[in-house]
């Protein structure tokens, strides 16, 4: 009965909350991962230009392609996008802030697996993910940082509060909790927004098991993720977590582009913040 209770609500949350856009890229163009339920994900790495990559297939997994950026980032894109619509920011990423960007689609988008898109193989796509940057690549977990997105933010939450060493995360735009974006800037009892929180994404109450530096950055006219779900995720952070949010007079998707410089010394800074935590251990991996 369980299994179809819970077939019934991921039908449901996939069409509320998910927004695959038509593939528009091959599998020659990405590579694959599985999850551990076997599921294909699709990901790609992207490299600061001035870092020459071999894309020969496999290559890419090498330690020597990491040694030059030092740190890497797992980018866990919004909805409507793919690797392919969203591949123009994680080269930003990658030339902007000198790191190593690997991106990846969840069950449901581009070449990943087809099917339902859910909650619970968005969070298996990212530690597939993870897996994959600490074993097969050997980047030391104090060099990671995660960047997520809109409803990226869920994965990327999830992943922070399992205790894992990393350097941050870093949360654009994001989701306190399904309840909290459908309930928009509606006034609801704090108990009964609460009770509601765990029915899907409670980022909102996982991010109190964070014990590495966030960073938050909302659009305070963001119509579709009110920027209270922002606020409340940073009143939330512990001591360990806690890191200047930065609100800009922006929407959901254009705090890039309206406010470029704001948020690349506000990511630059947080960044060194991170680096400040771990530079005096050793990259050898944990």
């Amino acid at each position: 009965m369980g299994s179809v209770s819970s077939y019934i609500r991921d039908m449901s949350l996939q069409k509320l909350a998910f927004q695959p856009p038509a593939c528009a890229y091959t599998l020659g163009q990405c590579e694959t991962i599985s999850t551990v339920r076997g599921d294909r994900i699709a990901i790609k790495i992207f490299t600061p230009l001035s870092v020459p990559l071999d894309h020969t297939k496999q290559r890419w997994i090498a330690r020597r392609e990491y040694e030059d950026a030092k740190m890497l980032c797992i980018f866990s894109h919004g909805n409507a996008e793919d690797l392919c619509t969203s591949g123009p920011y994680s080269q930003w990423l990658a030339d902007e802030f000198n790191m190593n960007v690997v991106s990846y689609d969840y069950k449901g988008y581009g070449n990943s697996e087809a099917g339902l898109t859910s909650e619970d193989n968005m969070n298996e796509a990212i530690e597939s993910v993870f897996d994959l940057a600490v074993t097969r690549m050997r980047v030391p977990k104090k060099g990671i940082v995660l960047l997520g997105k809109s409803i990226g933010t869920g994965p990327t939450v999830f992943l922070a509060s399992r205790g894992h060493n990393i350097a941050g995360i870093v949360l654009v735009s994001p989701i306190a909790s399904g309840a909290r974006v459908m309930a928009g800037s509606s006034h609801i009892p704090g108990k009964l927004l609460q009770s509601v929180d765990g029915i899907f994404m409670p980022s909102i109450q996982r991010i109190v098991n964070v014990e590495v530096p966030v960073c938050i950055i909302h659009g305070e006219q963001d119509t579709i993720v009110d920027i209270q779900n922002a606020k409340a995720l940073h009143e939330c952070c512990g001591p360990r977590a806690a890191y200047p949010a930065l609100y800009v007079q922006a929407g959901h998707n254009d705090i890039e582009k309206l406010h470029r410089s704001e948020f690349v010394e506000h990511v630059s800074h947080f960044i060194q913040h991170t680096r400040n935590v771990w530079s005096e251990t050793s990259l050898r991996p944990d």
